[in-house]
């Protein structure tokens, strides 16, 4: 290993410049505390229009509605205010109609630790008729201002649509002079996740923006426009335009913005530490760590394929020998109950005694002594057309062609399912629960249009919280047709995500890892690779190890693929630190690489990978890689061992800042990285 005095690949180190060593992480400065503790108070003063916040955020109200063609920045002045119970880190405000008894509650949190705030809103008939026209429900509707020359940016990623481009990162520029393209919108698309990750950062061009994180599992649609020096950005359900009967209540989607100045990476990195810090799940009590994970699907070469297939003859054989590879988790896939093929019989929550005699009893138990956790696989909305349920309870169901869904609305639908797991759990030995499928809602008269998805996405939520109730330490992993269903909401109640219904491409993978870890932390996204040598295995380490591996072909590499689990073991806990993507993540780019940081370890990993289009491109790739690490102090030192061949040595924070040149002559290749604080100077 050496330095060089030279730059090389320079098109993809300029946009990553030297920085200190918190220009970019995820410190939390004073200045942002204090920017949205300001903002907090102007925004729930009881006076309606506060004016600017520091010249650059709006102190107005930051959702919108209207009711009976009424903007709702006007009703509320004229409504009866009252403010509810609550402390400094959350707050309840609510306003009451009047004529109508309509009454919206602003439920907020503000964090400590972070210059963040989120909320939602409820609306409520608490009157005895039909409410007017309640419609355009903003959750959000933000003001951004700037001063200094230049103009905004939209970052965001895309979704798990099972393409190339999966959860690949954008900027979009929104220029104040030109009409037709000074707006832009994101989303749009049924489920959450489908077209883009519900997570935007807008950058102003004074060096500091918001990041936005949009809570609904259901089809949201962002708005961004730019008028002069304004941006207003506005999000919500999609559409919106319905009465209330009396007694009922909806709920919007849930919003959190994170304020942040200096480098757009440093928000980014603070907004990973607050979903980590405050969202994602415990496991086991403790922070969330990924999993070694194994999907019945992926083995025997399955490709995803392997359902029907999967009965207790097949499926007992594969546990010793992932036990023995080191795996931790065990899901058993689709196709588990009577009926072929699987997606034809969905809602038959029944195993099959043909496939399983004894139920998965023996499967779990043998599990169990492996210190490996028992997974299983349901689709809770939707019912086939052979789902014994449209018959017995069709006042349950929302009917479509293809059967229907269970209407989540209904607390007896929820409990039916319930009664399922609960059954599994406690007798099946089930510890892990699997959440696929979608529901997708048709046309609704023309005034209650958003009324159905809204009460249903909220009894899905109420469905997943009283599973996690009564069985703590549920460890629930989300699907839902690959990464369609990612959002602040489901991030909130699942340990991890499937990436997509797109599998085994390396390159796909480095670049929606490289992507998906802007707006997610580490051991967020789950991908199964089949893959054993170190590019295609390492590939997925930037998220969940999912083992797509037939560990009982004689041909399998059992010492090669035990050591890569091992690896990953190793590097994991860095995962949940602060992230550096030190190229761009494009597909058609040669290189890509990205780093891991833990600050509290002053230790991480970095991945570099050397595509095999390196070659191929027409003007071919230098076959050296200067990786610049950053998040280290300059004057530390570190053990750095390049994993590749295992040689080790000891070198200053400032030299691997500098640059580490890292030779692979010819693609694919990979190089991982890992430091260490040396022990004298921590």
């Amino acid at each position: 290993m050496k330095y060089l005095l030279r730059i090389v690949f320079i098109a993809n180190l300029l946009p990553f410049a030297a920085t200190s060593q918190d220009d970019e992480s995820s410190r939390v400065t004073a200045d942002e505390l204090a920017l949205a503790e300001r903002w907090f108070h102007a925004i729930t003063s009881p006076k309606t229009n506060q004016g600017w916040v520091d010249q650059w955020v709006s102190g107005a109200l930051p959702f919108h509605f209207r009711y009976n063609g009424e903007d709702s920045h006007s009703l509320l002045a004229k409504w009866r205010f009252e403010g509810v119970a609550g402390d400094s880190a959350g707050q309840q405000l609510a306003w009451t109609d009047p004529a109508t008894n309509l009454r919206v509650v602003w439920h907020l949190r503000r964090f400590a630790d972070f210059p963040a705030v989120e909320w939602l809103l409820t609306f409520e008939n608490k009157g005895a008729a039909d409410t007017p026209i309640l419609e355009d429900i903003q959750a959000l509707d933000l003001h951004l201002n700037h001063a200094a020359p230049g103009e905004y940016m939209v970052h965001g990623a895309n979704g798990g649509r099972s393409m190339i481009d999966d959860m690949t990162p954008f900027a979009i520029q929104l220029p104040a002079h030109d009409r037709n393209r000074r707006r832009t919108q994101l989303g749009g698309d049924f489920p959450s996740s489908n077209r883009h990750l519900p997570f935007f950062n807008v950058e102003s061009p004074e060096h500091r923006g918001v990041l936005v994180g949009i809570g609904w599992s259901g089809n949201w649609l962002a708005r961004l426009e730019v008028s002069g020096q304004e941006l207003a950005a506005r999000a919500g359900l999609k559409a919106t335009h319905f009465t209330l009967h009396p007694g009922e209540q909806v709920r919007s989607p849930r919003m959190l913005v994170l304020f942040w100045e200096g480098r757009r990476l440093h928000g980014n990195n603070m907004w990973r530490q607050l979903l980590y810090t405050h969202y994602v799940p415990k496991l086991e009590g403790k922070p969330q760590h990924p999993l070694v994970s194994v999907n019945v699907c992926f083995t025997y070469k399955g490709y995803g394929g392997f359902l029907h297939e999967a009965t207790a003859k097949t499926v007992e054989p594969l546990v010793k020998p992932f036990a023995g590879l080191g795996a931790e988790l065990f899901i058993l896939d689709a196709g588990w109950y009577d009926g072929a093929p699987w997606n034809e019989w969905l809602g038959n929550w029944t195993y099959s005694r043909s496939k399983y005699p004894e139920g998965f009893r023996s499967i779990s138990d043998e599990l169990h002594k492996n210190q490996m956790i028992f997974g299983l696989w349901f689709a809770s909305e939707d019912l086939s057309v052979h789902a014994p349920l449209l018959r017995e309870h069709p006042e349950w169901v929302r009917k479509d062609r293809r059967g229907g869904y269970l209407r989540m609305e209904l607390p007896e639908a929820r409990e039916w399912f319930l009664s399922r797991i609960d059954d599994f759990v406690t007798n099946q030995g089930v510890g892990c629960y699997r959440q696929d499928g979608s529901a997708r809602f048709g046309e609704e008269a023309s005034d209650r249009i958003g009324i159905t998805e809204s009460k249903h996405i909220a009894g899905l939520y109420e469905l997943w919280d009283a599973m996690t109730r009564r069985h703590p330490g549920l460890i629930m992993e989300g699907c839902s047709g690959g990464g369609r269903r990612i959002d602040l909401e489901t991030v909130s109640r699942f340990h991890w995500h499937q990436k997509s219904d797109r599998w085994y491409d390396s390159e796909s993978d480095q670049s929606s890892l490289c992507g998906a870890n802007l707006y997610l932390p580490g051991g967020t996204i789950n991908i199964p690779t089949m893959a054993t040598d170190n590019y295609g295995a390492w590939s997925s380490f930037g998220g969940q190890f999912s083992l797509g591996w037939d560990p009982l072909d004689r041909a399998f590499p059992v010492k090669q693929a035990r050591g890569q689990v091992d690896l990953y073991k190793r590097i994991r806990p860095y995962l949940s630190g602060d992230y550096y993507p030190l190229t761009p993540c494009a597909l058609e780019d040669s290189w890509v690489a990205y780093q891991f940081h833990r600050r509290d370890l002053d230790s991480g990993f970095a991945l570099i990978f050397r595509r095999s289009n390196a070659d191929r491109n027409f003007y071919p790739a230098d076959d050296f890689f200067l990786a610049r690490l950053r998040g280290l102090n300059p004057e530390a030192e570190y053990r750095v061992t390049l994993e590749s061949s295992g040689r080790s040595q000891t070198l200053r924070g400032r030299a691997l800042r500098k640059g580490t040149e890292i030779t692979l002559a010819k693609g694919p290749a990979a190089e991982m990285i890992v430091y260490e604080r040396a022990k004298a100077h921590r």
